[in-house]
Formats: structure tokens, C-alpha cells, sequence
């Protein structure tokens, strides 16, 4: 008689899910990712450890498999494509030579990208020469993997995520995620049916994934009654976008193993689609996915790839104990030589630190090391190898990112940039003066630039539309740029640099054509026409006469400003329990891009962004000890 399935190991691994986090949170120093903690704790508890969790339980293995797709799906939600398109488009006004091109961060990125694939291949073959691999494009896979959750919070800790720098990593992770899912896709499914034309079943997956966009658009753009019974649905127990989102995911997983290809690219298709279906009232959508993830199932994934880590296997093997110091060096070299590329852009030292970060592996190479296993071309003490190299990784790479990259000292107001010294251009910087803001205004012209000295203003002799040496250090500086110039195409070539050369989130424009208005807001700029903003103004007016005062006034102390959350002695504290001065108001917080009306018992979290209101004063004490100067000072 079959023995019936247990909740028993479930409770142990669901039980290690909630305690890790509150373990790792002692490593203040060290700060190891949870997943890293969440492998070591189910290796404690594995048949490595105490045996209290079998390697093969039906319950677990089938929720393991689905953490492992979700995750999947989850990164195929990261992608922005929105800047992606940007940055992909994007080209140094002004220039043309194949150079100058190479140093954009896509082209860079991409370029790096190809290099540490061909590394890798040589590092495949040698390993392979040696013995110690069963398959060279396999392993040259292996170890081309980063991890972009990895990449991107380690450069928003460090305030470089909005930079050049920073976005050039980020495309580099981003590249090296998805090409490597795709090419092991490909080399998958010639290692289980060989070099026919079943593998252009691959192409349908893609094929897919455009019809289905296209039907998404049409859905959500042409069938209004439909999208608003769905969003009359979404807040009800129906919670209608959240089953929309698993039937997604769950049709392309279908569909994957339908056509014989490999799951994970179908997760992560599927997830993209959310993400450009997505709009920015979805953010409550993509908050409960995460929550659902990284809550329940992605933990379970992680703590069985620990109960089945063979660490006897390893021990017993002297190819596998050979095999891991060689795969580790040759992990961190395949990236860290073609990151040298970086230094067209950049210092050595930030091209070394660039390939250190990017020489973390995770999930990515935990997954594609468990397909190898699948198919026959990896053993089972390689694959614990790889399991090491990538824990190994994981903890080292943004603990000596960080002494390459030290945390750059916060200045007490970066400055906000305004391109073009006309007349519009300099009434906006005269009033942004008058609240106490640090500007610098840049423009081609000599006269006009003489004239903004005169009124005591900072200039800069450049052209803003082109990448010019003049201005990278004012737009590497820089929290916002204000674009005045009343030519919308130079308005648009100056916003287009700002945004996916240096990676600005905050670009304001005017633009005089309201018909450019779509081209600006799928570039992430905000747009400022007259014509269609004059009524909102009006009405903002005749509504609420104070608050508007408030907005505008300058010759009174009191001003209205949005202060990000950098104090760590801040973060998880009741908004009650922080010392704020007296004459000092919070009326709004933004956390993940979602707008919370705070009280008393609201508790801060690293990153928030406070919306201030009170006096001059108040404010900058405020502004330095939400944004932990005063413990630097």
C-alpha cells in the first residue's frame, strides 16, 4: 500500500524559509544574500546535514519545480524595456565613427558579453581536455551566467545604479541573462534530439510571445469594457490580474515543454510580457507576485537545490575537488578580463570592480548546472562544484566590489542641471536658486552663458545635446536635468543622452510640439507643454490657492521637498519613534513606486521617499539625517 504524502518535510522547509532571514540579519557586515543562507540551511537539513528532509518528497519536488519557474518569471518582469529601447537607440549626437558607438552601454555591454562567451568556450574545452567536463558548450554556458539580483541591489546600495557606470553593468547582467538562457535552450535540445530542425521550434516560442503582445495590446488598448471589468476584478477576492498573470506564465511553460525546448525560457518570456504589458497602476500587481515568490515558493527552490547538494560525491571525487578551484578561477576570469573593455568609459579601477560584480553567479547557474545534470552532461559532484563556486561568488563579489568601489560621500544637494541659458531656462534656474537648490546651467553659447554668470549662476560651456567631456562630470553629478531649449528635437537629443548614457531618472522637458509628447514619456522623460498643462495649472489654482502658493512662493522659509530614506538607524523604525524638527510635516511616502499616505505607526524602509513640508530650516536638518550625513560628517 502507498505510503500517503507528508506535510512534515514541507513544515521543515517552509519553517527554514522563515527563520533565515532573521539569522542573516545578525551578518550585518557581511550581509549574504537570504538565497545563499536559504542553500546552506537546506544542505544543514539535507542528506549533506541531518537527513530530516529527503531528497525526492512528491510535494516538495513539485513546489521546488514551480519556485524554479516562477523565479524565472520573475526576471523576465525586471526587465525594463522601456529604457532598454533607449539605451539600445541611443548614439552620441554629433559622432558617427564605429568607436564612438562601441562605447554606448548596450554595444559596450554586448561586446563584453561576446568576449567572456568566447573565454568561456576556451575555459569549457579545457576543462573538458582535462576530463573534468562532459561538454564543453554546456559548461562554456555555465560559467558565462551572472546574476543580475545580484547586480542590480548591490549598485542601488551604492547609489551607482543611475549612472553610466551603473547602467552599463546593468545592461551587461541583463545580456548575459537572457543570451544565456536562450543559447542553453538551444544547446539542450540538441544534446537530447541532436542537430535537426526540430531546434526551430525554439523560433515558436518567439513567435508566440510577439502574437501574444500584440493580442495584449489590442485587449487592453481596444476592449475598454473588458479592462475595466479587469480592473473592477483586481480588487475583489478575484484578484483577476494575479490569475491572468500565473495562466501567463503557466501557457508559455506549456508551451516550452509542448515544443520540446527548455521551461525557463518560457517563464522568462512570459514574464516579459507582463512587464511590457504592465502599466504604473500594476504596481500592486507586481508587489503581490513578488510576494507570492519570494514569500513561498522561490524559498523551497532554494533550500531543496541544499538537501540535494552531494557534498560526499565532492569529497570522494579527486576530479570534482580539482574541478573546483579551476572552475572558480575560471568563473571570475571569463568575466573579469573582457570587463576591461570597460575602461573606454571608465577608470581601471571601476572597469575591475565592473568585472568583479559581474562575476556573481546565482540562481542562473544553480538552474542551468541542475539541466546539465538532467540531460546527462553534468555529474552530480561537478554539479555540487558549481553549487560552491556560485555560493562562493555570491558572497565575495559585492564585498570586494564595495573596497574597489567605496561608498561615495553624499554631497548635501547634488545639483540640478538646466540645459539651455535662454530666457525660459534662466527663470527656472533663478527659481530653483530661490529654494535653495544647487544648479548648473549649460548651453552652447558664450553670451547667453555671460548673462546666467551675471545672476550669480553656475555655467558650463558644452554642447548638452553630445557627449562632450565638458559636461560628464555635471551630468554624472547631477539628481534632475530641466531641458528648456524651445527646439523639441535638441530637447529630445539632450533628454536622450541624459537618460541612457548617464542613466538620469529625474529628466523634465519642455516641449513645444504636443505631438512629440509620446516620444519624450517612452523615453522615461517628464514633458511640460503649454497648451496641455495650462488647464491642469489653472484648475490646481482655482482648487487649492494655498498649495499652489506653497509650490511656487519663494520669498517666504517655507518650502515643500522629497527626501530619500539613507539613514540605516532610520529603517525599521516607526515614523513616530524619528526625531524630526517641530515645524516639519510628512504628507507622503513612495516606496517600489506606490504612493502611501503615512501616519505615526508607518515604518520607514531603506530608500523611501519622504515628501516634506515646513520651513527652509526644518527641512535641510531633516534632509541630512534621513540621508545619514550627519553620522559621515
Amino acid at each position: 500500500m502507498e505510503q500517503p504524502n507528508s506535510f512534515l518535510p514541507l513544515l521543515i522547509v517552509v519553517s527554514l524559509a522563515f527563520i533565515v532571514p532573521f539569522v542573516l540579519s545578525r551578518f550585518k557586515r557581511l550581509r549574504p544574500p537570504i538565497v545563499v543562507g536559504e542553500i546552506v540551511a537546506g544542505i544543514l537539513v539535507g542528506r549533506s546535514g541531518l537527513g530530516w528532509v529527503a531528497r525526492h518528497d512528491p510535494v516538495l519536488d513539485l513546489l521546488a519545480e514551480f519556485g524554479f519557474v516562477f523565479l524565472m518569471f520573475l526576471s523576465g518582469m525586471e526587465i525594463d524595456f522601456s529604457n532598454l529601447g533607449a539605451l539600445s537607440n541611443s548614439r552620441s549626437s554629433g559622432r558617427s565613427g564605429w568607436g564612438d558607438r562601441l562605447r554606448g552601454p548596450v554595444p559596450l555591454a554586448g561586446l563584453s558579453f561576446g568576449i567572456t562567451l568566447a573565454f568561456s568556450l576556451v575555459a569549457g574545452l579545457g576543462l573538458t581536455r582535462l576530463g573534468l567536463a562532459q561538454d564543453p558548450w554546456m559548461m562554456a554556458l555555465i560559467l558565462s551566467t551572472t546574476s543580475l539580483g545580484v547586480v542590480v541591489p548591490v549598485l542601488k546600495e551604492q547609489g551607482l545604479s543611475s549612472g553610466r557606470f551603473g547602467q552599463t553593468l546593468l545592461v551587461a547582467a541583463l545580456i548575459a541573462d537572457f543570451v544565456t538562457m536562450f543559447l542553453i535552450t538551444v544547446v539542450v535540445a540538441a544534446l537530447s534530439h541532436g542537430l535537426t530542425l526540430d531546434i526551430l521550434l525554439i523560433s515558436l516560442l518567439f513567435v508566440a510571445f510577439l502574437l501574444m503582445y500584440r493580442f495584449g495590446m489590442f485587449f487592453f488598448n481596444q476592449l475598454t469594457v473588458v479592462r475595466r471589468v479587469m480592473e473592477e476584478l483586481s480588487h475583489t477576492p478575484a484578484q483577476i490580474k494575479v490569475r491572468a498573470a500565473f495562466t501567463m506564465m503557466l501557457l508559455f511553460v506549456g508551451l516550452a515543454e509542448v515544443l520540446g525546448t527548455e521551461i525557463i525560457l518560457g517563464a522568462f518570456l512570459a514574464g516579459a510580457i507582463v512587464s511590457l504589458l504592465s502599466t504604473p497602476d500594476d504596481t500592486d500587481l507586481i508587489h503581490q507576485l513578488e510576494a507570492v515568490g519570494f514569500g513561498f515558493f522561490i524559498p523551497i527552490f532554494f533550500i531543496m537545490v541544499g538537501v540535494d547538494f552531494n557534498l560526499p560525491a565532492l569529497l570522494a571525487s579527486s576530479q570534482a575537488l580539482l574541478l573546483l578551484p579551476l572552475l572558480l578561477l575560471a568563473a571570475i576570469a571569463v568575466k573579469l578580463i573582457p570587463a576591461l573593455l570597460l575602461r573606454v568609459n571608465f577608470t581601471w579601477r571601476e572597469a575591475l570592480a565592473g568585472g568583479v560584480l559581474l562575476s556573481a553567479r546565482l540562481s542562473l547557474i544553480i538552474a542551468a548546472s541542475a539541466i546539465g545534470m538532467r540531460v546527462g552532461v553534468i555529474s552530480e559532484s561537478v554539479n555540487t562544484a558549481i553549487i560552491l563556486v556560485a555560493i562562493v561568488t555570491v558572497i565575495a563579489a559585492p564585498l570586494l566590489f564595495n573596497q574597489l568601489m567605496p561608498r561615495r560621500r553624499r554631497q548635501e544637494k547634488r545639483p540640478i542641471l538646466v540645459a539651455g541659458a535662454t530666457s525660459l531656462g534662466l527663470q527656472v534656474a533663478d527659481q530653483l536658486q530661490a529654494h535653495n537648490e544647487v544648479v548648473v546651467v549649460m548651453d552652447s553659447d558664450e553670451d547667453r552663458l555671460a548673462r546666467a554668470r551675471r545672476r550669480g549662476l553656475r555655467t558650463v560651456l558644452t554642447h548638452p545635446d553630445r557627449d562632450d567631456p565638458r559636461a560628464v562630470p555635471h551630468y554624472e553629478a547631477a539628481r534632475v536635468l530641466v531641458c528648456t531649449y524651445a527646439d523639441t528635437r535638441l530637447n529630445y537629443r539632450i533628454c536622450r543622452l541624459a537618460r541612457t548614457t548617464y542613466g538620469l531618472n529625474h529628466v523634465v522637458a519642455y516641449v513645444t510640439d504636443p505631438n512629440a509628447i509620446p516620444r519624450f514619456e517612452q523615453l522615461g522623460v517628464t514633458p511640460m507643454n503649454e497648451a496641455v498643462d495650462r488647464a491642469a495649472l489653472l484648475v490646481l489654482l482655482a482648487r487649492n490657492p494655498d498649495v499652489y502658493t506653497l509650490l511656487t512662493r519663494t520669498d517666504d522659509d517655507k518650502e515643500v521637498s522629497e527626501v530619500v530614506v539613507r539613514n540605516r538607524q532610520c529603517a525599521g523604525k516607526l515614523l513616530s519613534e524619528i526625531e524630526l524638527p517641530g515645524d516639519l510635516l510628512v504628507v507622503a511616502l513612495r516606496r517600489n513606486g506606490e504612493l502611501v499616505i503615512p501616519h505615526g505607526d508607518t515604518r520607514l524602509e531603506y530608500g523611501d521617499r519622504l515628501t516634506l513640508v515646513g520651513s527652509i530650516e526644518c527641512i535641510e536638518g531633516a534632509r541630512r539625517f534621513l540621508a545619514g550625513m550627519e553620522d559621515r560628517a
